[in-house]
């Protein structure tokens, strides 16, 4: 199986540092974006396209199937991880956002413990592994799934480490990898289940 992980186009909070809520919207740039990078997969393999619910996800994947013709899957596993809705729409760095992670950070040992309604990296692992799981099973012999940073990295983290994955070497792939908007990372799933990288943050388009 062939997989490509597609970022979602620059959205209109992108570079703003804020906590981005569901309904974001792509910008201008982000639109052009993604129609530049729909151009890059006429004449590629794709069977299907998967998605994230998020609409600046879910755009990207209309357009890119607008031009190659091929179905979306929308589904909510591919969703940006979610963080406690206190902080969405406030900036990264507001005294009140900091005051909410110094006291995640506290208790981000503890795999029950939340602040509100977010998922803390525990959850997040545990659904990087259905994320896996749930690509593996598609039928389809060639996958374009559209989401965002975070779930990019976290499937790359499950497809090195499985099911040995733990909180403390996926913080050391977030802090070593960075995606961009667009950014392509390819990826061939063997039959026997192990997952070879490709390519990572391929962005040549963007320059």
């Amino acid at each position: 199986m062939k997989v490509f992980l597609v970022r979602h186009g620059h959205s209109r909070l992108n570079g703003k540092g804020i906590h981005q809520p569901p309904d974001t919207k792509l910008s201008e740039t982000g639109i052009k974006q993604v129609e530049t990078i729909a151009e890059r997969f006429v004449g590629v393999d794709v069977d299907v396209i998967l998605s994230s619910r998020y609409e600046r996800a879910a755009h990207t994947a209309r357009i890119i199937s607008k031009r190659i013709d091929r179905p979306v899957v929308y589904t909510s596993l591919l969703n940006e991880f979610k963080n406690p809705s206190e902080v969405e729409g406030k900036k990264h760095d507001s005294a009140y956002s900091l005051k909410i992670k110094k006291i995640m950070v506290e208790h981000s040992g503890d795999p029950k413990w939340h602040y509100s309604d977010e998922e803390n990296i525990f959850d997040r692992i545990d659904r990087g592994k259905k994320v896996v799981k749930y690509i593996e099973g598609r039928k389809e012999e060639h996958v374009l799934v559209c989401t965002h940073s975070g779930l990019i990295r976290m499937i790359l983290a499950v497809g090195l480490f499985g099911d040995s994955l733990d909180p403390e070497s996926f913080e050391r792939i977030v802090k070593f990898m960075r995606t961009e908007n667009t950014g392509i990372t390819e990826c061939d799933v063997q039959a026997d289940g192990r997952w070879r990288l490709i390519t990572f943050n391929d962005f040549v388009h963007l320059k």
